[in-house]
């Protein structure tokens, strides 16, 4: 068997190995599963059981076995096992969890490419950069992922995966010209208005739910559909758009009028790290101003597609002061249909926003943690079906980790099993978990510490990822242990 590798990057290591709890929750999340045949879906739960409980490990050695890696196999080639079944009662779950968290919740939009180029004998893939390379190809998926407002993700509501057509042969004017006369279905701008229709369709009645979305969103026919659905969002202009001057307090431009407007105040943010961008604390000044902008102008086909009147929005503005030396600051500038009446409420949509990178996390858990990019099923349609199903898993696996971190006093039961509750104090204290209310999150986090080799002395802080991982290795064990003793244990059928 391919012997799997660990992930390099500390963050979604950590994520990883915090989210390799048991595979109960891979039952209740499919419960609902539907594929037109029942042996179907008890495949598809047993499938995701063993891809969840390795999920940095290829297909055969998460499987462990010749017969279920053949059943795998066969379910990612199964027609019937289409992408859209496997993902239905995932995200009806998620609605379920999204009408449960007691306030707004954030809806993530964004877009991730897979690269599997260097399979060559993978059918069906489409270009992923500019060229039409074969080294330079695979699928692209687009998501609206749902979060609370402390970051915690909730589920996908809404996923495309598809192969792009090949990329047409035409400099730059010509490119930029055959666009202008698209019109905006025919686009792949396109993914953003299904992800949002199918957002509001999904979503839960009565719980208020906000698109966020980066730059690529910011193009006039997201805002009118935005209306048209009555659709709340919080996005990243891209370009310094044309104002109604008259109903602009007199301005041109988005950004003249940003400049003219008072700032509200400071706030500081945090900036997660990345492969090239150190974490850190950034101070950010806010302003805000209400404008009306102006339809860009349209030809052909795009004429016919889009809404003709202006739309009025509030700007956030939101500034970096004084950047460490060498660090591009942060500068954003927010386009919104929410109420931001003060200070107070301007600055909650800056840190909304800011929540954003949890998706970006997520693509980080699939390609560096998961590493479904590895995968050598040969075929478009059964990667769709792969990745849609890792996606979940993925999911699940921020789950864990962000509600452990967002709610350290919340029950452990809420992310452990009672069997794992159970086997680490076992393994920890040499004794039964004492009668009461259950360890908190917390608790069993400086337990897997303690397993994996950390002191808790008063400067050792919390427990690293290194000790951690040690800890999950060891529990894993005790845990199947223990399930194989009671079962040895336990009294026979008397029938």
């Amino acid at each position: 068997m391919q012997k799997s590798r660990r992930c390099g990057d500390p963050d979604v290591r950590a994520i990883m190995e915090a989210g390799t709890e048991s595979v109960e929750w891979v039952r209740q999340e499919f419960a609902r599963a539907d594929l037109s045949d029942k042996r179907l879906d008890r495949r598809l739960v047993k499938t995701a059981e063993y891809l969840a409980q390795s999920p940095g490990s290829p297909i055969n050695e998460a499987c462990g076995n010749w017969a279920s890696t053949q059943a795998a196999y066969r379910l990612f080639n199964n027609a019937k096992a289409s992408a859209a079944g496997i993902l239905k009662p995932h995200w009806e779950a998620t609605a379920a969890r999204m009408a449960g968290c007691g306030g707004a919740v954030l809806v993530m939009q964004d877009t991730v490419f897979f690269s599997y180029g260097r399979h060559v004998r993978t059918r069906g893939l489409g270009p992923i950069g500019k060229s039409n390379a074969a080294h330079d190809r695979g699928l692209i998926m687009h998501n609206a992922l749902a979060f609370t407002t402390s970051g915690v993700p909730l589920g996908i509501v809404s996923q495309s995966i598809w192969a792009r057509g090949e990329i047409p042969e035409e400099d730059y004017q010509e490119k930029i010209e055959r666009l202008q006369v698209t019109a905006i279905e025919e686009k792949e701008s396109a993914k953003w208005l299904i992800a949002l229709k199918e957002t509001v369709e999904r979503a839960p009645a009565g719980v208020p739910v906000v698109t966020v979305a980066d730059r690529e969103s910011d193009f006039f026919e997201f805002l009118t559909r935005a209306q048209d659905l009555q659709a709340h969002y919080l996005i990243r202009a891209r370009t310094d758009r044309k104002l109604v001057p008259e109903d602009s307090a007199g301005c041109t431009r988005m950004l003249e009028a940003l400049s003219d407007a008072p700032a509200w105040g400071s706030m500081t943010i945090e900036v997660p790290g990345n492969g090239s961008r150190k974490a850190r604390t950034a101070a950010i000044e806010v302003r805000t101003a209400e404008v009306t902008i102006q339809p860009p102008p349209r030809r052909g086909a795009a004429q016919t597609s889009g809404s003709s009147e202006p739309v009025t929005v509030t700007l956030i503005g939101a500034t970096e002061s004084s950047p460490p030396a060498g660090v591009e600051p942060i500068s954003w500038v927010l386009l919104t249909n929410l109420i931001v009446k003060d200070f107070a409420s301007a600055t909650e949509k800056v840190r909304w926003y800011g929540r954003r990178w949890g998706i970006e996390i997520w693509h980080k858990v699939l390609k560096s943690g998961c590493k479904v990019e590895d995968c050598l099923l040969e075929e478009a349609l059964r990667l769709k079906r792969y990745l849609t199903l890792f996606s979940i898993i993925g999911v699940r696996l921020m789950h864990v980790t962000y509600l452990a971190r967002a709610h350290p006093d919340r029950p452990a039961t809420e992310v452990f099993s009672e069997e794992e509750v159970e086997a680490l104090h076992i393994r920890v204290t040499r004794a039964l978990p004492p009668a009461g209310p259950a360890p908190t999150l917390r608790d069993m986090v400086r337990m897997l510490g303690r397993l994996g080799g950390h002191l808790g002395r008063k400067g050792d802080g919390e427990p690293g990822v290194t000790v951690l991982w040690r800890g999950w290795t060891s529990l894993y064990e005790t845990v199947e242990t223990l399930r194989a003793h009671k079962h040895v244990l336990s009294p026979r059928d008397s029938s």
